[in-house]
């Protein structure tokens, strides 16, 4: 959402493509999920915003119906949500996306940051933009059921995505680790946890203090997957909020070097949840092995979504993740390709 570095123009992706080594983890998560009800959340989605759309234009029509939207990531990280609690989080996920857009760089939208942050402690957002008000309407529908504590937890996530997009304007992400620190808020990843302890209707009788490795684990998993994978789409403008294009500007390395790098990273995020599992279970608190699991499906979820997602890929580019494991891609101006070298 937000850009830390001045962009940097790149010469144009060749036309017979840029081909990459892959290394992604597969076999030790669960095994990629979609929700049974997607069709069906779909279609009430779509009708909950058609319904209140008036003055936002064209471009959030795209981002809203088009393939890749809240709706298919959802039913795809969370499988075994209840459907209707689904779809207060599918509404929620929709808006996020919309405002992560129009928010993006100097725009008429982050300069009132201060009235978005108002609305979410409660205030109205009559009189505000379009963008503003659906916001005002969405939080409406998406508290229905859900409890002050996961509530307040929402809130507070939601405000510092808005808070990060307010601050565009800071210094320069420097190295890796200060990359992941912006990241963390600018992805709205903390959101993540309470739609699954709503969407399952969890109630987890451990504290936030004691779930943050497997949080920081599950955080860097997601984002490297996320930005290896639509790598292509940002790769001409050298997007600042790029962990590939973070590696090649901090540590100099070159683009398979970055990837290379990038994968041992998500190789090792993955080896992190899988110790934070084993050490979360021999707790023996109520809850946590559907939790657990629930993190599980997420993280696969995502790799799934993220290999498939047309936004990310073009037209003919992307991968089905019941292939297996791709581990070539080939960035084209156009589209990305991935292949398999073992069947």
């Amino acid at each position: 959402m937000m850009s830390t570095t001045t962009e940097v123009e790149r010469p144009p992706l060749p036309r017979d493509g840029l081909a990459l080594t892959l290394v992604l983890p597969r076999g030790r998560l669960l095994a990629p999920g979609d929700h049974p009800d997607r069709e069906s959340l779909r279609r009430r989605h779509d009708a909950w915003f058609r319904e209140r759309m008036s003055g936002l234009g064209l471009d959030a029509e795209r981002r809203l119906f088009e393939e890749c939207e809240g709706v298919s990531l959802m039913c795809r990280v969370l499988p075994g949500a209840d459907g209707e609690r689904l779809l207060g989080i599918c509404l929620a996920a929709s808006v996020l996306f919309l405002l992560d857009d129009v928010t993006d760089g100097d725009s008429a939208e982050t300069s009132h940051a201060d009235r978005y942050l108002a609305v979410l402690g409660g205030a109205s957002a009559e009189g505000g933009s379009a963008h503003l008000r659906l916001l005002g309407q969405t939080l409406a529908r998406v508290r229905e059921g859900v409890p002050d504590r996961l509530w307040a937890r929402f809130t507070a996530g939601f405000a510092e995505v808005i808070a990060t997009a307010a601050g565009k304007s800071a210094a320069p992400v420097h190295d890796y680790p200060g990359y992941l620190a912006v990241r963390r808020a600018d992805a709205a990843f903390d959101l993540v946890g309470v739609a699954i302890e709503h969407g399952l209707g969890l109630d987890l009788a451990v504290g936030q203090d004691a779930l943050a490795g497997l949080l920081d684990a599950c955080f860097e998993h997601t984002v490297l997957v996320n930005d290896l994978l639509s790598y292509r789409k940002e790769y001409a403008a050298d997007e600042p909020m790029n962990a590939v294009g973070v590696l090649r500007r901090t540590a100099g390395l070159d683009l398979q070097q970055a990837v290379d790098q990038l994968c041992a990273r998500l190789a090792a995020a993955e080896d992190a949840y899988f110790s934070e599992r084993e050490r979360l279970l021999g707790t023996g608190a109520e809850g946590i092995g559907a939790y657990l699991d629930a993190w599980a499906l997420m993280l696969s979820g995502n790799l799934a979504w993220s290999l498939a997602c047309p936004r990310y890929h073009g037209p003919g580019g992307g991968w089905d993740w019941a292939d297996g494991a791709p581990d070539r891609m080939v960035l084209y101006p156009d589209r990305t390709v991935f292949s398999s070298t073992v069947r």
